[in-house]
């Protein structure tokens, strides 16, 4: 009787031995909650876009060898240009960069008037092509991203179709200059998608162009161009 009594202790020993074992392990295979957390990805916002340009000119007034010509229309027809944006992550997508390149034309225009000194009266059309480097800071939002930025670079100016006079010079022909420039610019992005937006832009952008003249006079040409520029597009985020 005690034979049998420690026999079925020991069957009974192993049967809970051989229950709690597959317990205890699976047990020990759940992952640590104080493994380290995943690196946060390193992300860079790429944006693509083109656009259209209208253009609003400030009237300012034209010299020719130091004599300003009065009353000088500088008027703008539309423009195109493309841009290409660069958020990265240290800057948590919040500030960035930008390059642009754009093209606008215009024309040139001062009224016939007589004085003691002569007759003045300009007449030619403006064609810029521009290259800027903008510091741009944004709101990174999903849907809408507002931003602002400033901008540096270089325009060529081209002065063709030219017919010029004050006093007793008379300008003819075409020149170009290639000329410093700067802006300062504010927009919004609205994403249709997760990867295709509209934009709408506003811009005062600033520069001088000096234009040599193709006669023996060998006078200058100088104009302080600015101009309120507004441009609306589609882009791409990649």
């Amino acid at each position: 009787m005690t034979g049998r009594l420690l026999r079925g202790m020991v069957v009974f020993s192993l049967m809970v031995t051989m229950w709690r074992g597959p317990a205890f392990a699976q047990e020990t295979s759940e992952p640590s909650t104080s493994a380290p957390q995943e690196k946060a990805e390193e992300k860079v916002d790429l944006l693509l876009s083109g656009h259209l340009i209208g253009l609003f000119p400030q009237d300012n007034d034209i010299y020719i060898g130091g004599n300003r010509i009065l009353y000088t229309d500088v008027r703008g027809t539309i423009g195109a240009g493309i841009k290409f944006d660069i958020y990265p992550w240290f800057t948590k997508n919040i500030v960035g960069a930008e390059i642009e390149v754009f093209g606008l034309g215009g024309s040139v225009r001062a009224p016939r008037t007589s004085s003691g000194s002569g007759t003045t009266q300009a007449q030619g059309s403006l064609i810029a092509i521009t290259t800027m480097y903008n510091l741009m800071l944004r709101y990174p939002g999903e849907t809408v991203q507002p931003y602002i930025g400033v901008g540096a670079g270089t325009s060529t100016g081209i002065l063709h179709s030219v017919n010029i006079t004050s006093g007793n010079v008379g300008l003819t022909g075409s020149s170009g200059d290639f000329a410093f420039a700067y802006q300062f610019l504010g927009g919004v992005r609205t994403f249709v998608t997760k990867k295709l937006f509209l934009f709408g832009e506003y811009k005062y952008f600033v520069t001088k162009y000096s234009w040599d003249s193709e006669d023996a006079s060998n006078q200058r040409v100088k104009l302080d161009f600015q101009a309120h520029i507004v441009s609306g597009g589609i882009g791409w985020s990649f």
